[in-house]
């Protein structure tokens, strides 16, 4: 498919809603005393919050994307699920019969070694992919019949992704890099533009708009990441060994990011790892093996000076 016809398969334009003032508070996950996460000298006012006049765009949005349904209803929900690859003559399944509920605004982190199976179920939750066998449902719709047009569009509109390897395109800017998932929901430039601008200012990045990604640091490009995976406000952040390239400190500062819009912004926060550290972020976590849920085990809610 061409960057054109993916474009195309973007026609319903999200209408976002209001990103809270104490998001801005998140910038402070970085220290300004180090050089690589204390170079932001933007004097933007953050106050100037471009989300807060989306309410008045005429766009309708997709069903999918409208979070009004009943609190005790999950928001995605996996129901006998699996994935069955067929290798020459020999089928392999990668998942096993998963049973999943996950509930708006939960800090879920799936945990498991390498080719347990939690790759696949992210391609899953994150509508990447569709499973062989049972049914995925995502706000109550049942997605598992969808064709690839239509999991474009709600992954457009409904969850931002973080990835291991940032996936940032080597031939673009950071604030192009920003304004990617913008462009494919049909937003109007200039407000595009003030809200990646915002986002660079909230990750701690404004004065970095222009370089390519070959020109940042790691923890940048997790943090330019993170900003285009906020581009259009979704309710669901889908993070895939979000710390895996980083080091330690650098590592636990985008915890720490991703831990606030969780307690501030009442995101829903999905973290696949193999990193047993993770752990303490979650209200939930979810042990997968050999394609098979172990167990799920809730957690009690850390206080934000605990985790530091």
């Amino acid at each position: 498919m061409t960057l054109t016809e993916i474009i195309e398969t973007f026609k319903t334009k999200l209408n976002p809603s209001k990103i809270m003032d104490s998001l801005e508070k998140t910038a402070s996950f970085y220290d300004e005393s180090d050089n690589d996460f204390g170079e932001d000298d933007s004097g933007d006012d953050l106050k100037n919050n471009p989300y807060s006049n989306s309410a008045s765009d005429s766009v309708k949005s997709s069903g999918l994307t409208k979070i009004t349904r009943d609190e005790k209803e999950p928001l995605i929900k996996l129901t006998d699920v699996w994935k069955i690859y067929q290798m020459g003559e020999v089928e392999f399944a990668a998942l096993r019969g998963i049973n999943l509920e996950i509930y708006e605004g939960e800090f879920l982190v799936v945990l498991g070694p390498s080719g347990s199976g939690k790759s696949t179920l992210m391609n899953l939750l994150g509508c990447l992919d569709i499973p062989s066998e049972g049914t995925v449902y995502l706000n109550s719709e049942d997605i598992s019949g969808f064709d690839e047009s239509e999991l474009a569009r709600i992954r457009g509109q409904m969850i931002g992704f973080i990835f291991q390897s940032f996936n940032l395109l080597p031939t673009l800017r950071t604030e192009e890099n920003v304004l990617l998932p913008m462009e494919f929901q049909e937003e109007d430039i200039q407000i595009a533009r003030k809200k990646a601008s915002y986002l660079l200012d909230i990750v701690g990045l404004s004065d970095k708009k222009h370089n390519l990604p070959s020109q940042l640091s790691g923890g940048q490009k997790q943090r330019v990441a993170i900003a285009r995976s906020l581009a259009v406000n979704p309710p669901i952040i889908l993070a895939d060994e979000p710390t895996g390239n980083l080091d330690t400190k650098t590592g636990n500062y985008i915890l720490e990011f991703l831990h606030g819009l969780h307690e501030r912004e009442g995101k829903t926060v999905i973290v696949v790892t193999h990193d047993l550290d993770l752990v303490k972020y979650a209200t939930r976590v979810v042990y997968i093996r050999d394609g098979e849920i172990e167990k799920i085990e809730k957690r009690t809610k850390s206080e934000p000076e605990e985790l530091k």
